[in-house]
């Protein structure tokens, strides 16, 4: 699909993804704030309900307490309490156990009826538990004379006011399988020992914080409808101040893509629109020429590379080579010798006759890389035609010892056999070296006189590599 800019310049349409456009962003943005103004409120509002919750459900426990503490001592005549400075008992004091056999027997009542009267005050369950040596509390009754399961009190860490379950605690404590938040008043003889506890339930967990899940759900219905009101409206406004964006957007993203052939829209606009508009045509425009720069660039290197190097074998050809040499000799008279190698392989014109050219082509690209292994970052190998190569060495210490270890070194390496589909080819190498400057001065006397060495080293017997001397002819070894 396409459109016209007001050039009447065809422009690809790109559709973005929502929220990559500006509308989307600052549509975002808005409504990230909003629900983490939202969220901070309703952070703060929970909190207020949740500590609040807290206080009432602890005032009621610390009634139910005195209820509880008021009808066992109406039962109990013996039983004594303690009360803190508020006048809150928090305490049972009683010199045996209560709800025991001698308990019932000497005041008519069973721990249950106990139970019953004060939870008939609360309308709430009230349990009675004994404390064992162990140190575990046992089930002994409940006012509603249910199956009466073992009580779990949260770790002491978890309990500010109580150190012990010696202390008075008002707080969630799992009694069976149900969470309840109780009141536990200790039962202690005059010594401080533990009898047990009498505890009397507020309500379950579950119950008390339905006002809470209540809550949760009116916030996030809320927070729903505010977000969708907070979105159409912001849509619809940005998309109004920013109807130009997505086209500009689109016209950056074709010079992104070097696509630079259409005109950018809204440049005859005089505001800040039509200014961003002119800042990308002008920008289209230098992204046009530098393009055109680039290829023109491009072209050049590639013709520079192609002049100067082996199509085949990818190193430097005679050109290259030359240049180099030519350049290294203007360096001897500052004091940097160096070895000039020519070499050529031993039986390759055996290997194209009876392979063909393409296992020759090959036998050349893997000679080129092995010798180019063996050299150093500094030395130069190029292929100078056919099966012949040449090497510029640059002597770091001793040029002759250089020059001997690295044509040992191609003659070994190039006797290893090539393996060419499925065939083991043997060949070898001649290798011609001169000393720079000792054999030559000039570009021209060393090449001779590598070629000088090089048909000594054939005459020789090749596989084997000669250095130039005075007394070599071009008609071999003398």
């Amino acid at each position: 699909m396409q459109e016209v800019n007001a050039d009447n310049a065809p422009v690809s349409k790109v559709k973005l993804p929502w929220h990559r456009t500006v509308v989307g962003k600052v549509a975002i943005f808005m409504l990230l704030g909003v629900i983490f103004a939202f969220l901070m409120g309703a952070l703060l509002g929970f909190t207020v309900v949740e500590r609040s919750a807290r206080d009432q459900w602890g005032r009621e426990a610390q009634v139910n307490a005195q209820i509880v503490s008021a009808t066992m001592r109406r039962i109990y005549t013996s039983v004594a309490v303690r009360t803190d400075t508020s006048g809150q008992v928090n305490r049972l004091i009683s010199a045996r156990p209560i709800g025991d056999e001698d308990s019932v027997l000497s005041t008519g009542f069973s721990p249950i009826d106990v139970l019953a009267l004060a939870s008939a005050q609360t309308r709430r369950n009230v349990w009675l538990f004994a404390h064992d040596p162990s140190g575990t509390f046992t089930p002994v009754a409940d006012a509603f004379n249910s199956p009466v399961g073992s009580i779990e009190f949260p770790d002491t860490a978890e309990l500010p006011d109580s150190r012990s379950a010696s202390d008075f605690y008002a707080g969630f404590a799992r009694i069976g399988e149900e969470e309840h938040f109780v009141s536990s008043l200790p039962i202690t003889s005059p010594q401080g020992d533990l009898h047990g506890v009498v505890v009397s339930s507020i309500g379950l967990k579950s119950e008390l914080y339905q006002v809470h899940r209540d809550l949760i759900v009116k916030v996030v219905g809320s927070l729903s409808v505010v977000l969708l009101a907070t979105a159409l409206l912001v849509s619809l406004l940005m998309k109004q101040l920013f109807k130009p964006v997505p086209r500009l957007i689109r016209a950056l993203t074709h010079i992104a893509h070097n696509q630079t052939e259409h005109a950018t829209p809204y440049t005859h606009r005089s505001d800040e629109i039509g200014c961003m508009a002119q800042a990308i045509e002008a920008l289209r425009k230098k992204v046009e020429e530098r393009e055109h720069l680039l290829e023109v660039k491009e072209q050049a290197l590639r013709y520079h590379h192609l002049a100067h190097h082996d199509a085949l074998t990818k190193l430097p050809n005679r050109v290259q080579f030359n240049d180099a040499l030519q350049k290294a000799v203007t360096q001897v008279p500052n004091g940097a010798p160096f070895n000039v190698m020519i070499f050529d392989l031993d039986r390759f014109k055996a290997v194209n006759d009876t392979l063909g050219h393409a296992a020759g082509d090959a036998v050349l690209v893997e000679t080129s890389q092995r010798v180019q292994a063996l050299l150093e970052t500094s030395d130069l190998v190029a292929r100078l035609g056919g099966d012949e190569f040449s090497i510029i060495q640059h002597a770091q210490r001793d040029a002759l010892d250089e020059a001997n270890q690295l044509a040992r070194q191609l003659v070994e390496v190039l006797q290893q056999p090539f393996a060419i589909d499925g065939h083991d080819i043997h060949i070898g190498v001649s290798v011609g070296i001169a000393l720079a400057p000792r054999d030559g001065t000039s570009s021209h006397s060393l090449l001779r006189s590598a070629d000088v060495a090089l048909y000594t080293a054939k005459a020789m017997g090749r596989g084997r590599y000669a250095i130039f001397r005075p007394e070599m002819t071009m008609g071999g070894a003398t």
